[in-house]
């Protein structure tokens, strides 16, 4: 389904909590990194998954992209389509990319699930002139799209998968590797790329995390190496209202390595159950 320049699925009983999917941003990205999310979670939810601007099926205007880009998308979808008080639930970059939001829209937004968020150590620098530099040579014709096609080539996305984004390597089959080649090729896609690689969408969070109202789960994988576990301590203690899970065995993306684990320690806490005891999850 799609509405305007934004693609998105929903799933879920109309007049259940709604709760909106945000994936990361890297080459190839889109709402397929909640695969193993979607379903369970609309059992108790009423589900929204979106592919941002630039990824997977929605529209990938030839434009720059800022660090505002992610959070005014999610704050007019919370406010135009789903049309009530809504839990986020952000992964990586774009968990550091929503924080703004819910803090300037806090009526609008419930309980936050920041999976590895950047921030604190990890993407939190402006880019500068080499980041500069970088960004024009993706911008520019021939060399920028060979620099894209290198980054999203099947051993490009092989590696990323590989030593990134899985621990198990044995999860990044051909079927997996073909679902981010074939939307890393889509039309317009390098645009969105070519920002993050470059360090255009870099977002730092000190002197705004503490501000955020909402009550926050902390999803960690063990592992995780772009966002390594000791980053998790500044969130834990730069806000009273942040709780972690560390989900054992799995690095940039828990909620898909343990899927199971992950989707229970999410409904619980979006419920306001008690949680699992604090520390590793996802045996």
């Amino acid at each position: 389904m799609a509405r305007g320049e934004l693609a998105y699925a929903v799933a879920g009983e109309a007049g259940a909590p709604p709760v909106l999917l945000v994936h990361g941003v890297y080459a190839g990205a889109s709402s397929f990194e909640f695969r193993r999310n979607f379903e369970a979670l609309s059992r108790d939810f009423r589900v929204y998954a979106i592919d941002l601007l630039g990824c997977g099926a929605s529209e990938r205007p030839e434009r720059g992209y800022g660090p505002d880009d992610v959070a005014e998308q999610v704050e007019g979808f919370a406010r135009d389509v789903i049309g009530a008080r809504t839990h986020l639930v952000a992964s990586s970059l774009s968990a550091a990319l929503i924080v703004p939001v819910a803090v300037r829209s806090p009526r609008l937004f419930g309980r936050l699930v920041l999976i590895c968020p950047t921030g604190f150590g990890s993407l939190d620098r402006p880019s500068g002139r080499l980041g500069d530099a970088i960004h024009a040579s993706f911008r520019a014709p021939v060399i920028g799209d060979g620099l894209y096609n290198a980054i999203v080539s099947k051993a490009g996305i092989r590696y990323y998968l590989g030593r990134i984004a899985y621990h198990d390597g044995g999860l990044v089959d051909e079927d997996l590797v073909w679902d981010y080649y074939r939307t890393g090729h889509q039309p317009g896609a390098k645009h969105l790329a070519a920002a993050f690689v470059s360090g255009k969408l870099n977002f730092g969070l000190k002197g705004l995390w503490s501000r955020v109202p909402q009550k926050t789960l902390l999803a960690w994988g063990q592992e995780a190496r772009t966002t390594p576990l000791r980053q998790a301590e500044v969130f834990t203690r730069g806000n009273p209202r942040a709780e972690l899970r560390v989900f054992r065995d799995a690095a940039l993306l828990p909620h898909d390595e343990r899927a199971e684990a992950f989707n229970e320690e999410v409904r619980r806490f979006l419920l306001g159950g008690k949680a699992a005891k604090a520390g590793q999850v996802g045996a």
